[in-house]
């Protein structure tokens, strides 16, 4: 039987919508096909400025520290430029125990958002940056750099707008902007400041000419204008992504509950104010009055039939977000100590026993004349009667210069950015976001146990001069090379579990804020409890490694508590 002219429109019909239905199929996701790239290379921008002052600041500020003279007219040892540079870096990280969540908090609320968190963010890291140009001592770079933490919480603000913008498709790409704006950053800012920095270590050019007082005027003023500049630049061109400008989508309201539920009910049981008189209550009222506190417990939707504005109850603290935030913090703690251990091992004089050892515990002094290049003291001390032996009892560091400081810094942005840019999306979509963490921090145990052997690698120049030769540096390479492997693997995996572990994503922002905070506390920790304290206890018990194989176990803490993070739903994140 034919069929009629009718049936055979309708069969083409369908086949046309079939064909369109597979031409519009979402293509898969890829850096070209990323929606608005004009605005996530501005969040980028930013994070690139602020990556690049702090970069710069970390190739001189030790020698800007030794610079300073202490309250008795002398020159700081090692060992107090070591708790110095700690103080400095926990006076960025404590503020934003306190100012992390509050920013957050500011970005999620209508009347501010995150485009007004970055814009005075930036402004505030920018007046911090230009003080500390000009200070003459200790105290002066303590209060610019608590300017500097209490501003520098943006990053709850920055990393929603990347979720915002990128969405579920393109999240596992879009998470890798910020790291990897950190990473070229981390590669120009110690270059910078090690060039801008040279003369003022050396005595000679610089800021020397102009404002012999403030010899570091000149790098801390270029960080200075560039975070003012591009605040300017955020402030004209910076698009607004908070959901709640469109007026609450949904027509309902959110009441975020950030105390948890034990405490909600313990307050409610014991501390809750009751009436003068006790009533016996009909059966009716007690039903309902036990209905409200179960409902009330199990954090539910409160609903009224009768009413169209709606309220929501999300609850934080969940068992998912209480275990990635405690896996995040260990790994917090030694990843950001990292950098400032090392800057001062690498600074370190080098050691050499005194010719008839007569017992006071001095090694042999410098030779040339002492500078800052070599710190102001070119020499180490060690307990009487000190001799070295393996495998542990050895001191002493490489002695380096700004320059050498900046090639090592450098070295670890560039092999970051690599990584980051080219296997990070390959590897999260072939191991799981979650199984790759757990890769990363198995690696970094082990860069810890053997940065403090590059003292005994042997140089090809004679101390008191910077350690040199193409084996010190080969193996110095290979290490850093891990490290960042591992770093460049474990940050963004942790933004994204910390994101997924998110209970609501009207509340996007807060949890970064926590989780900022959460960070600032352990690298806090980590700066006063390593690089302050033990660093210098390890150098006066002639241990240097002292401080590197106590983070060691930090490291191994992180990965046994990344372990213990449970998967998202479906098993999504394994």
């Amino acid at each position: 039987m034919a069929s009629s002219p009718a049936a055979g429109v309708t069969a083409n019909q369908n086949v046309d919508t079939a064909m369109q239905v597979v031409t519009e199929a979402p293509r898969p996701a890829s850096w070209a096909s990323m929606p608005q790239k004009r605005q996530l290379a501005l969040i980028v921008v930013a994070r690139f400025c602020e990556t690049v002052a702090s970069g710069s600041l970390q190739s001189y500020i030790i020698f800007q520290l030794q610079s300073f003279t202490l309250s008795d007219g002398s020159a700081p040892s090692t060992a107090t430029v070591a708790l110095q540079l700690s103080v400095l870096r926990a006076c960025v990280a404590t503020p934003e125990l306190v100012t992390s969540t509050l920013w957050g908090v500011l970005a999620d609320h209508p009347r501010v958002g995150r485009k007004l968190v970055i814009v005075a963010s930036l402004v505030m890291q920018g007046i911090g940056s230009l003080a500390l140009g000009f200070t003459r001592g200790f105290a002066g770079a303590v209060l610019c750099r608590l300017l500097v933490g209490l501003a520098s919480s943006n990053k709850a603000a920055t990393r929603s707008m990347i979720r915002e913008i990128s969405g579920d498709r393109f999240e596992s790409r879009a998470v890798l902007l910020l790291p990897a704006a950190f990473n070229v950053g981390s590669v120009v800012g110690p270059v910078l400041g090690g060039f801008l920095a040279e003369g003022a270590v050396s005595g000679t050019g610089g800021m020397q000419t102009w404002f012999p007082a403030w010899p570091f005027a000149l790098p801390n003023m270029v960080n200075g204008i560039m975070l003012v500049g591009c605040a300017a630049l955020m402030a004209f061109h910076l698009r607004e992504t908070l959901p709640d400008e469109a007026g609450a989508r949904s027509g309902r309201r959110v009441h975020v509950s950030m105390v948890p539920g034990w405490a909600r009910r313990l307050h409610r049981r014991y501390f809750r104010q009751q009436p003068a008189r006790y009533e016996l209550l009909t059966d009716q009222e007690e039903h309902e009055l036990n209905e409200l506190d179960n409902r009330d417990d199990r954090g539910e939707r409160q609903t009224d039939d009768d009413n169209d504005d709606k309220q929501r109850h999300v609850g934080l603290w969940t068992r998912r977000l209480g275990l990635t935030l405690a896996a995040r913090a260990l790994l917090v703690m030694h990843v950001f100590t990292y950098p400032s251990l090392l800057l001062v091992f690498v600074s370190t004089p080098r050691y050499q026993p005194v010719d008839g050892e007569d017992g006071t515990g001095v090694v042999q002094r410098a030779t040339a004349p002492a500078t800052v290049t070599n710190g102001s003291a070119p020499f180490v001390h060690v307990p009487p009667g000190y001799h070295p032996r393996a495998p542990f009892t050895f001191t002493g560091g490489l002695a380096f210069r700004p320059h050498d400081v900046a090639m090592v810094l450098a070295i670890r942005g560039v092999v970051g950015l690599l990584l980051q840019l080219l296997f990070f999306p390959y590897l999260r979509d072939v191991v799981g976001t979650l199984r790759l963490y757990r890769y990363a921090l198995v690696v970094f145990p082990l860069t810890y146990l053997a940065t403090p052997y590059l003292a005994t690698v042997p140089s090809s120049t004679p101390p008191p001069l910077p350690a040199a030769g193409a084996s010190l540096w080969a193996i110095m390479s290979a290490i850093l090379m891990l490290q960042s492997t591992a770093r460049s693997l474990a940050l963004p995996a942790g933004a994204m579990l910390l994101n997924a572990a998110c209970p609501d994503r009207s509340v996007l922002s807060t949890v970064n804020g926590i989780g900022g905070s959460v960070s600032a506390a352990a690298r806090a920790i980590g700066q006063l409890l390593m690089t302050g304290w033990l660093y210098g206890k390890g150098l006066e018990a002639g241990i240097v490694g002292a401080a590197w194989w106590a983070m060691a176990g930090v490291a191994v803490a992180a990965a046994v508590a990344a372990a213990c993070v449970p998967a998202g739903s479906g098993g999504s994140l394994a």
